[in-house]
């Protein structure tokens, strides 16, 4: 690498993390999606080229491979203290007066403090050493913490290097936007999978898995409130902190406080009591701390907290409504979740008239039925939920029971042992036809423009469409038909219709709506196998041994592809011109790689597991994730585990990664 090189790569970094933190922290990006994917994948063809540039802080590297063996601890050298809760102004004043008199020598009305908003995620720090994100762990029990480095530099908005060469541990809040907790449980409710409570337990879960990309796919983003440590620190307050924070491009929230007394800090209180329900994220109170750091030094500490700073947690807004009836809603898998349609009431700042119950378990446990009168509840004031049933002097009615016919179609349901959700198993069933006609002409699916429900609505119920590939089969003609549809709207769908016939084989694999295959399993299915006959020909344990793929979403997918009616619809989808291949990557011909197997452990310090995989496929190789008889490779990191043990027993070659660079340079 020459030095015009060096400076190019530095450069493109400084750019795109600079880009970065206006994208994701300012929310006002300066150039256009296009030109960031030039200056990334510039950088990405230059680490490629020269693979010791790809050091750890680069942009590239923010979603690794997996996490081959449990978190490993993390002892935090300033422990990460919970604070003590108030949830009344009254003990608001108490904590106040407390403070007074800790600082008996302060005029009280001197006092400033910072108020923020207490966010309902999951706690972490962040530690950087000249300038590099070197570590990243949880809270855990305060004193010691387990290390998601890895899985942190997923979150965008986290800077992986700052303008400053001090050691410095910043602390934060992990937490989950209220859109993506809705999207991740409603594929959690189709999927037959009980939804996460509230977007904290969501992030928490996602925070907390071995596989990164897996916390990549989640979209966590998180703000940075406070400092643990940090060399030679010159500010007197928490509010010069925070600004210095800022200037580093942490993400800060723009809505933090001072206030000059407490008055000011009872004020924000009721303040902050509606209007943190129109925040994208979960805030289930506010922290009001002392301003001074001299002032903080002196109040000190209790055992469990600190005296200068309490948590005000506002309590959970409810309200009562009446059950009117309990129905069944069915999903595009089939699934059959209860909903209790409610007499209106207002809640959480908007008028709610329905609430899932989720499933037949859930109305045992709170008992529901009709005609009770119930608290609701939106949880994570998103989702409305029944919280339990007011009790009744009165008689009730009878306890509610899950039919045994679907609600649609009057095929029988079942249960599969081990779930929670009943199901119909009528792929013809209309409403399972219209839940799957829309997830497959989604934007992340087909996106099939001006196909809303609407229009799928009136082509499912005329007989126009009875399966995916009906819908490359319509007519100019048939679809002006439909009411409410222009000539011109309805040239434009057909337009669509046609257009997405090139979306390719991940987009169609996540069309189809197979259970369990989401977004990303379809992606790898698509580059891993390239086309859907070489899937249906792919055999279980081949499919399974795929990185990320495993045994649930494989044997989903071959049952999906197995099915007579399936594999019909996609003979006839094939017939109409869809492409059901993905774009070749170009190889090189007549490796010593071609066709061979490889497993990777361990951690690789040459250069990513991605680019690893990279580089195998484009020497004619296969990565899978397990090692079996059919494996010709191991490319072992440092800290390789059973894998490797496994590996020496089968007899497998082993390489490290000077042998596997030697491997390819041969070819």
């Amino acid at each position: 690498m020459n030095e015009t090189e060096k400076k190019e790569v530095a450069l493109l970094r400084s750019q795109i993390h600079l880009h970065d933190h206006l994208y994701y922290v300012k929310d006002s990006p300066e150039i256009s999606d296009r030109d960031y994917d030039s200056l990334y994948h510039r950088l990405k063809e230059l680490e490629g080229k020269y693979p010791e540039c790809a050091t750890s802080d680069s942009p590239t590297q923010r979603v690794g491979g997996k996490v081959d063996e449990r978190f490993r601890k993390v002892v935090h050298p300033v422990p990460m203290l919970s604070l003590d809760n108030t949830f009344s102004v009254d003990e608001v004043r108490v904590f106040h007066q407390r403070v007074v008199k800790g600082l008996a020598d302060i005029e009280a009305n001197s006092i400033e403090y910072v108020v923020e908003l207490k966010f309902d995620g999951l706690a972490v720090s962040l530690t950087y050493e000249d300038g590099k994100l070197v570590r990243g762990a949880t809270r855990g029990d305060g004193l010691q913490g387990e290390d998601v480095t890895a899985n942190l530099k997923t979150i965008r908005s986290i800077p992986l290097e700052i303008s400053s060469s001090k050691k410095i541990e910043v602390r934060g809040e992990v937490y989950m936007p209220r859109k993506e907790f809705q999207r991740l449980n409603a594929l959690r409710e189709e999927a037959g999978e009980s939804p996460f409570a509230n977007p904290r337990n969501a992030a928490a879960g996602a925070l907390r898995v071995l596989d990164p990309a897996v916390t990549d796919s989640r979209k966590l983003d998180v703000f940075i409130y406070s400092v643990g440590f940090l060399d030679n620190n010159n500010c007197e307050t928490h509010s010069e902190l925070q600004e210095k924070l800022a200037s580093l491009r942490f993400p800060v929230n723009e809505h933090n406080r001072r206030c000059s007394n407490i008055e000011e800090t009872l004020d924000i209180i009721e303040e902050w009591r509606k209007k943190k329900n129109d925040l994208d994220y979960e805030v289930d109170g506010l922290v009001i701390q002392v301003n001074s750091l001299a002032y903080r030094k002196k109040l000190g500490y209790t055992s469990k907290f600190p005296r200068w700073a309490v948590a005000y947690k506002y309590e959970a807004e409810q309200a009562e409504t009446n059950v009117l009836e309990i129905v069944c809603q069915v999903g595009r898998t089939g699934s059959i979740t209860p909903v209790a349609n409610l007499e209106p009431v207002f809640v959480s700042g908007s008028t709610v008239s329905r609430a899932t119950l989720h499933n037949e378990d859930e109305i045992r446990k709170k008992d529901i039925r009709v005609g009770d009168r119930v608290f609701i509840e939106k949880a994570g004031e998103i989702i409305p939920k029944v919280v339990r049933v007011i009790a009744s002097k009165g008689k009730r009615n009878a306890e509610f029971k899950m039919p045994t016919l679907c609600p649609e179609c009057q095929t029988k349901i079942f249960r599969p042992e081990g779930e929670a959700v009943w199901r119909c198993i009528n792929s013809t069933c209309p409403a399972q036809l219209k839940e799957r006609l829309k997830h497959f002409a989604s934007r992340k699916a087909m996106d099939i423009d001006h196909m809303g429900p609407a229009v799928i609505d009136q082509l499912v119920e005329s007989g126009r469409v009875k399966n995916f590939s009906d819908l490359y089969a319509l007519k100019h003609e048939e679809v002006a038909g439909l009411e409410r549809l222009a000539e011109k709207s309805a040239q434009n769908l057909i337009d669509a219709i046609e257009q997405s016939k090139s979306a390719g084989l991940a987009r169609l694999l996540f069309g189809f709506g197979v259970r369990h295959v989401g977004q990303r399993a379809a992606s790898i299915l698509a580059k891993t196998f390239r086309s859907i006959q070489v899937l249906k020909e792919t055999s279980f344990e081949d499919m399974e041994s795929v990185m990320e793929i495993g045994p649930v979403i494989a044997a989903s997918l071959k049952n999906f592809l197995d099915q007579e009616n399936n594999a019909q619809d996609i003979k006839s989808l094939t017939s109409s011109g869809i492409v059901m291949g993905e774009q070749e990557v170009m190889q090189v011909e007549g490796s010593v790689l071609t066709g061979k197997q490889f497993v990777l452990t361990g951690t690789l310090s040459e250069f990513s597991r991605d680019e690893a995989k990279e580089r195998i496929e484009l020497f004619g190789g296969r990565v899978t994730s397990a090692v079996s008889a059919k494996t010709d490779y191991i490319l072992a990191g440092k800290d390789a585990g059973s894998k490797l043990a496994k590996a020496k027993k089968l007899e497998i070659t082993i390489l490290d990664e000077k042998e596997f660079q030697k491997l390819i340079e041969a070819d």
